[in-house]
């Protein structure tokens, strides 16, 4: 070596000198399916000016560990395939603990702080997290342009929001243009205080999902007004609700076939026509519903908004 290590004097006169082999077992990537080792041995020496020892490097493994950096990056590589820490550990041949430990070091070194800067339009957005958080849902957000996470957040309560997105400074939060989130109240009145400026745009998914969920809600009604009077109609709303929630357009009105509950021959478009010939209101719903979605379908704003006016 050019110096010492340890008190970085230069190797001159044999002031270092060779002090024996140190042996390491490396764990390797597997070879034909097996678990292969490398048995290292390290040259060791000695520093006469600070009675020092260091051993020599090697780009083969980093300093103080025995698993090779080959197979530190097979583990990262499985790791981009959707399989469990087990598998990678298995086919490695490692611990379940190396996999986790090499997997969070990448995910430290290529983390994206999102304390600086904010995309100007944004998805908002809760799932079902791990079972250590204290909320039973997590918040996430990611940008509506690249689609990629910005960050997820423990907690989808509003405070825990509002505490989070003040990191932001107040110039980020006026960038913020439009916000597309589902219709939980919450993130309606947290965008109002935290994005001024954000137009708020309910996803079309939930909107046609809010549709469906108000005429099942008026089939049921209508179903248990039939529950003794009537148990064979009663039998047909509980039996063809799917029907109801298709549109209109999409029914099938020329393929007969047998249907149980029915003694004639019916096509799935007779047996929508059937149900709602018993209640007026009922039909004036489906119809209201069913012309919603069409709009929204054909991104036709100007009769979604005229349908609801009406």
């Amino acid at each position: 070596p050019d110096y010492c290590e340890s008190c970085g004097v230069c190797n001159t006169n044999y002031s270092i000198v060779k002090n024996g082999f140190k042996s390491s077992r490396i764990t390797i990537p597997k070879v034909s399916e097996m678990n292969a080792f490398l048995i290292l041995k390290k040259q060791r020496f000695y520093c006469k000016h600070c009675c020092s020892y260091f051993t020599a490097q090697t780009n083969i493994v980093d300093v103080d560990r025995h698993i090779s950096n080959n197979t530190r990056l097979t583990i990262l590589d499985k790791a981009t395939t959707i399989r469990s820490q087990k598998s990678i550990a298995k086919s490695c041949g490692v611990s379940n603990s190396t996999v986790s430990r090499v997997i969070n070091h990448a995910a430290q070194d290529i983390k994206h702080l999102p304390f600086s800067t904010l995309p100007k339009h944004i998805l908002m957005d809760e799932f079902k997290s791990v079972k250590q958080v204290d909320s039973a849902m997590s918040f996430i957000f990611c940008d509506a342009t690249s689609h990629k996470i910005i960050d997820i957040v423990r907690d989808r309560k509003l405070y825990s929001l509002k505490n989070y997105f003040s990191r932001f400074p107040l110039e980020e939060r006026n960038k913020v243009l439009t916000v597309t989130i589902d219709m939980y109240e919450p993130y309606m009145s947290l965008i109002k205080e935290v994005f001024p400026n954000a137009q708020i745009i309910i996803d079309r998914f939930h909107i046609v999902q809010a549709l469906n969920r108000a005429l099942n809600m008026s089939r049921v009604n209508l179903m248990n007004t039939f529950r003794r009077s009537n148990r064979p109609l009663y039998n047909k709303y509980k039996r063809y609700w799917k029907l109801l929630l298709t549109p209109f357009e999409d029914l099938n009105a020329f393929s007969y076939r047998k249907l149980k509950l029915f003694k004639s021959w019916q096509t799935p478009k007779g047996v929508v026509e059937y149900l709602l010939s018993f209640d007026t209101n009922f039909q004036h719903s489906y119809e209201v519903v069913n012309e919603l979605r069409y709009s929204l379908k054909h991104n036709n704003s100007k009769d979604f908004i005229t349908t609801l006016n009406e």
